[in-house]
């Protein structure tokens, strides 16, 4: 058991090492500078530093997620963590002999435990969003630019077409940067989703064995 309590760590950090490696990848055959050099916009680098800090926001969340986890295992002498909390308010509602139902401190529970990175699935649709205004942009760009075009002959054909690629550069450029920026993010909500997901279940298994335990005992 013990070797899985930083387990949400360890998944964020070889997803993160393999983002690294792809932005490597990008960087060596030059891709990262055509996305600078082509984007008239820059709304590919807003969504670049906006994965990039959420990502890092996210490597927060999974290591409060495993120091989470560890504390569960001590909830019985730990003053402080998810757990020993609400093991405390669940003993507190038997000691009060009150008929209140559990589920509201069950809704509680699921939400303190997913509110860290729930934020991250919010910014993924942003970026999505982002990038399909670039798509508008550009395709905004290219009938900008036949509509302002002077001139008759092959010097004209020849400069609408370089504005009417420009524009397709931007819808393109950003449209991809903004949907691959929010499928890595989705993978990395949903790996958190999971670990989160099995917290709530150990959270509950130990609850349930402290309750059996008081009604031995009683």
């Amino acid at each position: 058991m013990h070797k899985n309590h930083y387990s949400p760590l360890y998944g964020w950090l070889l997803l993160f090492g393999l983002l690294l490696f792809g932005a490597f990848l990008l960087w060596q055959y030059e891709l990262l500078q055509q996305l600078q050099e082509q984007d008239q916009t820059r709304l590919s680098i807003i969504i670049l530093v906006l994965f990039l800090l959420t990502t890092l926001y996210l490597g927060g969340c999974s290591l409060r997620l495993s120091r989470e986890s560890n504390l569960a295992e001590q909830a019985d002498s730990a003053a402080n963590g998810w757990a020993a909390d609400h093991l405390r308010l669940v003993r507190q509602l038997q000691e009060s002999g009150s008929d209140l139902a559990h589920e509201p401190l069950l809704a509680r529970l699921v939400e303190q435990v997913h509110s860290g990175h729930a934020s991250g699935w919010f910014i993924s649709d942003l970026l999505l969003r982002l990038g399909l205004i670039g798509t508008v942009i550009g395709f905004v760009m290219m009938l900008g630019s036949v509509y302002n075009l002077d001139g008759d002959g092959a010097y004209a054909l020849k400069q609408l077409l370089g504005e009417m690629g420009g524009g397709m550069q931007v819808a393109l450029y950003t449209t991809l940067t903004g949907l691959g920026s929010a499928i890595l993010l989705s993978i990395q909500c949903h790996w958190l989703d999971r670990c989160a997901d099995r917290l709530v279940s150990r959270i509950i298994e130990l609850s349930a064995t402290r309750q059996a335990a008081s009604g031995n005992d009683g």
